[in-house]
Order: structure tokens, then C-alpha cells, then sequence
């Protein structure tokens, strides 16, 4: 439950359902930060990994995520050098690591899925066999 909740906390920063703005970067940096809180308290939780590994590499395409307006830029379209790629490789290699030793949950299918997409230099690199197994 306490993932769930943080989850979307988070999912409230990376699409605000009210407001002006598309993204709250106050939301999904409190979640990112009790994410890591909660993952010093239990570094054996595979899930954990995952969860906090998801978001970080989800935020990660926040710069590239909207333009002008605010309207939204889809992933295919987005430019990649504007992706944080301390938060990539951070995101990866936890979900690298929980995968290698716990039972993969939800979160972690997730963020194993948003790591590669992570990988891609661009759209067309995308491992789209890796995503599917």
C-alpha cells in the first residue's frame, strides 16, 4: 500500500490532473525522495528497488517531456539529450541489481521496461524483443 500510495504521489507530479502546469516537479521530487527513504530502510525489497528505479527513469525525460504551452511531447518525438542521464543510469542500475536477486515484481517489469527505452539513443534503437520477453 505504501508503494502504491508513492506511486501516485508521483503520478500526480508527472501529470497534474489540475493546474496550470502539465508536471509538478515538488510532487514527483517528494516522491522520488520518500521512494529513497523508504529504500535505505528496506534495501531488500526488490519492489522498492524497482518502484524508486521507475521513477527516476521516469523523471529522468522530464525536460523533454512537454514544449511550448506546455503541450506534451511523446516519447518518439522527445529530444534524448535533454534526458538526465545521472537519473538513467542511477534508475538502471538499481533495477539491473533487484532483478538479479528478487522475484520481479510489477514496478521492477516496469522499470526494466523504461531502462531500455532509457538505452535507446533514439526511438528506433529501442530493443523492442527485450521489451516483449
Amino acid at each position: 500500500a505504501v508503494l502504491h500510495v508513492l506511486y501516485l504521489i508521483f503520478n500526480e507530479g508527472y501529470t497534474a490532473s489540475s493546474g496550470p502546469d502539465l508536471q509538478r516537479a515538488d510532487l514527483t521530487s517528494e516522491a522520488i525522495r520518500l521512494a529513497r527513504a523508504l529504500h535505505r530502510l528496506l534495501p531488500d525489497d526488490g519492489e522498492v528497488s524497482g518502484l524508486l528505479a521507475l521513477m527516476l527513469l521516469t523523471d529522468a525525460r522530464r525536460a523533454a517531456r512537454s514544449g511550448d504551452g506546455g503541450l506534451l511531447i511523446p516519447l518518439t518525438e522527445q529530444d534524448r539529450t535533454l534526458w538526465n542521464r545521472d537519473a538513467i543510469d542511477e534508475g538502471t542500475a538499481l533495477i539491473t541489481d533487484a532483478l538479479t536477486w528478487s522475484p520481479p515484481g510489477p514496478y521492477q517489469l516496469q522499470a526494466a521496461i523504461a531502462a531500455v527505452h532509457a538505452e535507446a539513443a533514439r526511438p528506433e534503437d529501442t530493443d523492442w524483443p527485450q521489451i516483449l520477453a
